[in-house]
């Protein structure tokens, strides 16, 4: 799985203030990231446009459910 390890200062990721250091990034736009190497996710994140939606996951060791994020 692909982990959020950094979230840049004043990104709309930091001003919607619902993602963390840590989360598990499941799915970009609904495509399963599970299997994808780290650029292909960062390169689905940026040919988003204007709107992402996030399908995330608790950190590994969090044992609440996978939930999902927009923003």
């Amino acid at each position: 799985d692909e982990f959020i390890g950094h979230i840049q200062d004043n990104s709309p990721a930091a001003r919607c203030g619902r993602l963390h250091i840590g989360d598990r990034i499941l799915a970009v736009n609904g495509v399963d990231t599970s299997n994808m190497h780290h650029k292909d996710v960062v390169s689905l994140i940026k040919d988003s446009g204007f709107s992402v939606a996030l399908t995330i996951g608790p950190p590994p060791d969090d044992n609440t459910s996978t939930y999902q994020k927009n923003s």
